[in-house]
């Protein structure tokens, strides 16, 4: 293992490197520990062991039950940073000298290697820690020349990378590979387009990945798909059924994307759940955060499971402000997936919608109902908002009648189920038609205002008539498309 530090691999990994950046944005200066405990989360933590937090108790309580973690060296490695747990530090220690010794074969293992190396550095004599050095070394220089690794192998080895820098000559060479090339082309354009959203382990790894670069390194590796985080945290609170999952660990919020699958569901909740942590540990200032931050402080869904629990203590902040989430809204558009969630209310009784590739799903009075056909579907009324499925050409009428004085002066409407990127003509009322556009999803989006010009005034206070018909392309040889003024 230890000749693959030799100066042939380092010219190799140094050309890959200056292929994509300097090397210079990639040196890592911070001191340990590097990875997650940046100085206030640490001390944070060592707080929350003094006042025995809940989310400490729930932790301590599986370890003292001699609980089979999953995640063991982490658990025993956190505990030496935040209780000072000498013997739990050098348990994960030991592990790591027989990982260094049979050699390092998953992601998995690599990930816990560069947590185990940082957080318990001071524990590991000199020859301990350049034979976990150099197995990491070889791990992560075997991975750069693949063509793809996908995230979690691209989040160990620059886990790994940033752990041993200063201590592997190559950590900067390969860390400007793993961000420059792999980075780029594999996980930019799924955090841009959101596909990464949808995967609970893909997106840990992302969010992971993000916070240490940020931390070591001085740039946000996230920031390309900021306006779909931003989408994927409006989006996560009405995302999940108004249905609760009962385990032996606490209660569950129901994904919805499994559908009525439990077992599935039950699987990947959890996964969410630590994905949800990790969103507000990245960013908890903007206002779809702070919603999220309310969400997963709700102590009736603490997680005590061996999975969960670590990442309860280490990732929940329960001194920082969120605001609740009966207080959100109660619609939400991704406008970067072509998504829309809401429910009426937030009791279990509520009704609740998704509607996500051309297809409508609605939970109400205990049934649930799909379809992708919207020709004669009734509006769907929210507090604030009305989801209108349509199949054109269609006329619909818009009100809340019969509750009319309940209406909002100012509502979002969602036209669903037609064709994205198709154009369409509107007609409001009697005035004359105008172009209007899908966008992904098929969705059209008006908003109702009374105080807007005559042309463009809707007034869901009082009955509306909309009429939408596709448009004839300018390439149809039959006739030319209608004159609509926009």
């Amino acid at each position: 293992m230890r000749a693959l530090r030799a100066a042939t691999l380092g010219c190799v990994l140094l050309c890959l490197g200056d292929t994509a950046f300097g090397q210079a944005e990639f040196r890592v200066y911070e001191d340990h520990p590097r990875l997650f405990l940046e100085p206030n989360r640490l001390q944070r933590l060592r707080n929350d062991v003094g006042r025995q937090s809940l989310r400490w108790r729930s932790l301590s309580d599986l370890v003292a039950t001699e609980t089979a973690f999953a995640e063991r060296p982490l658990v025993d490695a956190l505990r030496f940073q935040v209780e000072g747990a000498e013997t739990a530090g050098r348990s994960a220690v030991a592990w790591s000298k027989r990982l260094a010794e049979n050699g390092i074969g998953n992601a998995g293992d690599l990930r816990q290697a560069a947590l185990v190396y940082d957080w318990c550095y001071d524990l590991f004599d000199a020859s301990e820690r350049a034979e976990l050095r150099d197995a990491m070394a070889a791990a992560v220089s075997t991975l750069l020349p693949r063509a793809a690794l996908g995230v979690g192998l691209i989040r160990a080895a620059i886990l790994a990378s940033i752990a041993s820098a200063g201590d592997w000559d190559e950590s900067e060479a390969a860390l400007a590979t793993l961000l420059g090339a792999h980075w780029k082309a594999e996980v930019v354009p799924s955090l841009r387009d959101g596909s990464i959203a949808d995967d609970g382990q893909d997106l840990i790894a992302a969010l992971e990945t993000g916070l240490v670069v940020r931390h070591n390194l001085d740039s946000d590796p996230l920031q390309p798909g900021i306006d779909a985080l931003r989408s994927l945290a409006r989006c996560r609170l009405l995302s999940y059924y108004p249905l609760d999952i009962e385990t032996d660990s606490g209660r569950l919020r129901w994904p919805s994307r499994f559908g009525a699958n439990e077992q599935l569901a039950q699987v990947q909740a959890p996964l969410d759940r630590i994905a949800e942590m990790l969103l507000v540990a990245y960013e908890s200032n903007l206002p779809e955060f702070q919603f999220l931050q309310g969400w997963i402080r709700d102590e009736r869904y603490l997680q005590t499971s061996q999975l969960v629990a670590p990442y309860e203590f280490l990732w929940v902040n329960p001194y920082l402000p969120g605001l609740t989430a009966q207080s959100s809204p109660l619609l939400a558009l991704d406008p970067i997936r072509g998504r829309i969630f809401g429910r009426s209310g937030w009791d279990p009784a509520a009704t609740w919608l998704r509607y996500t590739d051309r297809r409508l799903e609605v939970l109400a009075n205990g049934e649930i109902s799909t379809t992708s056909s919207f020709g004669g579907l009734a509006p769907i009324y929210f507090p604030k908002a009305v989801v209108v499925p349509i199949a054109p050409p269609a006329k619909i009428s818009l009100s809340w009648e019969p509750s009319r004085e309940q209406a909002p002066e100012n509502a979002y409407i969602y036209l669903i189920g037609l064709q994205a990127g198709e154009t369409y003509g509107l007609k409001i009322g009697g005035r004359e038609a105008r172009l209007v556009q899908a966008s992904k999803g098929g969705i059209i989006v008006l908003q109702s205002d009374p105080n807007a010009d005559k042309r463009n005034r809707i007034d869901l206070r009082r009955r509306v008539r909309l009429e939408l018909r596709p448009t004839l392309k300018p390439t149809d040889p039959r006739r030319a498309p209608p004159t609509l003024r926009q």
